[in-house]
């Protein structure tokens, strides 16, 4: 009776939201697409970038003349699109790869060079025809604006040089999107790409469970043992920080639910359970509380959005695996919000300095880069907060270092891609639906992380952040194809 009850009532909001005029609103075509198509600026980009793909094209069939019967082409071909392995492949292995370096023998840089080096690989693919993205008029507004405004706050910013290094990771950012984007066409494409990159990202948990097993260290700087008294030290895998390693498990471990009910054998539906519940593992154990909530949020907007009957078993699961959490978990979940924890009391301080720092730089930012903020802040810090690194939140940062421009495109390109894939369900298979919704979850969850926390501070999580929404696009492209 209780269950009917509840589910009525859930029933009764779902209803309720399906004809509210936001969900309207996210489930129509974005009108810039619309206005895209019929636009001069469009009309110029798309005639430059056909006269690219032509060109790239005549030297590819030059070259394919000469080297005709060759060896060397018979081997370009082989690892290739025509041969067994596809650019979306080796895109996951090397995003996979980046996730496993560890942290002192990795350079971002790796990252922008390997983002530089897939981009010709796309072009050259897409004027060959083996990746079908030659429509520029499907490359939202927002996100071109967003890069301008990333060119902008690079040579505005009170240290250039260290602004030009925030944009080259911010350049690669996007273009893991597009390539994403760009190289996953089809439903087999897209499950491909997930295993790969979600076999990388329980390597960094099982070594994060390793790192427990060994031992870590407590490192005063993630945890205040005043208010955690009798806490280990926090793993952080592959990562430097226990918080940004919790915020890839956020970003990927939704999409673990989609492999596992796509693939077909006992052995892999096992294999992927056992990932799942070893990332769920290292993430109990960064006691990242930030991550801990944006993982219970993905949760609840996946099983809202798959199917809302599963919402009374969910949280009778949860209610019941309370009992079995260690002390030392229970006592991290009593301190979110409390303000005897140091490290939330002192968000506090940045934040209200920050709202200063606003009000006078908040129209064109004050560049990119954390030197470019440092300059800035002693001038508005609280005496309590004399010195940070950040804003502590990525909304409160893009404003601070891009503007008003940099912040409603960002944001204007995030609903565009939910938007897309929220638009695109009622078409979707039912198998392709379930990888929507844990993009959209994933998405849900790591957005209540940036609130607390300014997650791109680290640039391997800043290109993990931007390959959600460039799933996100594919699919909605796959759905509609």
């Amino acid at each position: 009776m209780l269950v009917n009850l509840i589910l009525k009532f859930l029933g009764g909001i779902q209803t309720k939201i399906e004809q509210s005029w936001v969900y309207a609103w996210l489930a129509k075509a974005d009108f810039t697409e619309k206005y895209a198509q019929g636009s001069m600026t469009y009309s110029v980009m798309s005639a430059l970038w056909n006269w690219l793909l032509k060109v790239i094209k005549g030297v590819q069939d030059f070259t394919r003349r000469i080297f005709k019967n060759s060896f060397t082409l018979y081997l370009f071909d082989l690892l290739s699109e025509k041969g067994f392995l596809a650019i979306d492949t080796y895109l996951a292995l090397f995003i996979g790869l980046m996730f496993v370096a560890p942290h002192n023998l990795w350079n971002n840089l790796y990252a922008f060079l390997g983002a530089m080096g897939f981009l010709c690989w796309c072009v050259m693919s897409i004027a060959s025809g083996k990746v079908k993205a030659k429509n520029i008029n499907k490359v939202p507004v927002s996100i071109i604006v967003f890069c301008g405004a990333i060119v902008i706050s690079t040579v505005s910013a009170y240290v250039i040089s260290d602004a030009l290094r925030i944009a080259l990771f911010l350049i690669a950012s996007v273009i893991f999107a597009y390539c994403v984007y760009a190289s996953i066409d089809t439903r087999e494409k897209l499950v491909r790409f997930l295993k790969i990159v979600l076999f990388f990202v329980t390597l960094t948990a099982l070594y994060g469970i390793a790192q427990r097993i060994m031992g870590v260290e407590v490192d005063l700087e993630f945890v205040d043992i005043t208010a955690n008294e009798g806490m280990p030290g926090r793993v952080y895998s592959t990562f430097s920080n226990p918080n940004n390693f919790a915020q890839l498990l956020v970003l990927f471990m939704p999409f673990m639910v989609p492999v596992f009910l796509s693939v077909k054998s006992k052995l892999e539906k096992l294999l992927v359970a056992g990932g799942f519940c070893v990332c769920l593992g290292a993430l109990a154990m960064t006691y990242s509380r930030s991550g801990w909530v944006g993982f219970a949020i993905s949760a609840v907007v996946f099983v809202c959005i798959y199917d809302k009957r599963l919402l009374v078993p969910f949280g009778l699961l949860v209610i019941a695996a309370i009992p079995f959490l260690p002390d030392t978990i229970m006592n991290r979940i009593f301190t979110i919000g409390s303000m005897e924890d140091s490290s939330n009391s002192y968000r506090l301080y940045i934040w209200d300095s920050c709202v200063r720092m606003i009000k006078d730089y908040g129209l064109k930012g004050l560049g990119l880069g954390p030197s470019s903020f440092r300059a800035v802040y002693p001038g508005y810090a609280s005496p309590v907060a004399v010195t940070a690194p950040h804003s502590h939140m990525l909304y409160m940062e893009i404003v601070l270092e891009m503007g008003v421009l940099g912040a409603l495109s960002f944001f204007a390109y995030m609903i565009a891609a939910i938007k897309k894939a929220a638009g695109s369900m009622r078409v979707m298979t039912k198998e392709l639906k379930c990888y929507a919704t844990a993009g959209i979850s994933a998405l849900s969850g790591i957005a209540f992380v940036c609130c607390a926390e300014y997650i791109w501070f680290y640039p391997r999580v800043m290109f993990a952040f931007w390959i959600v929404p460039g799933l996100l696009m594919a699919m909605a492209r796959i759905a509609k194809n």
